[in-house]
């Protein structure tokens, strides 16, 4: 995933420019965030570890489950579908080849992304 952003970013111009230091975000691949969410609003299950146990717990409340999928609170109540590494790819890439519009800027790409 990592090899394949990295690429998609090497071919286009305006992904070149210089980001602002304070908006930059690092992503490391790890094993699916979800899943503790899923685990306890569905089943009641939490973590072994008891600090990732309260995490879970304390940040659940933003959460909801419809059809299998998880889905986040909104400012305004909006629901946001959380999303996989598989699945940012792909949103990214269309997002990104302009079928959502024109190419924009950093900002603006993730506004609409959300």
């Amino acid at each position: 995933m990592k090899q394949d952003a990295t690429d998609l970013q090497g071919k286009c111009t305006k992904c070149q420019e210089c980001l602002d230091v304070k908006k930059a975000l690092f992503v490391e691949e790890a094993s699916d965030w979800r899943q503790p969410y899923l685990d306890f609003l569905e089943h009641k299950l939490l973590p072994s570890n008891r600090n990732d146990a309260l995490k879970v717990q304390k940040k659940s409340s933003r959460f909801f489950v419809e059809d299998g999928l998880l889905f986040r609170r909104g400012l305004n109540q909006v629901p946001l579908r959380c999303i996989d590494g598989d699945e940012v790819t792909t949103v990214l890439k269309e997002v990104h080849s302009g079928d959502c519009d024109e190419h924009q800027g950093g900002s603006r790409l993730f506004k609409k992304i959300l």
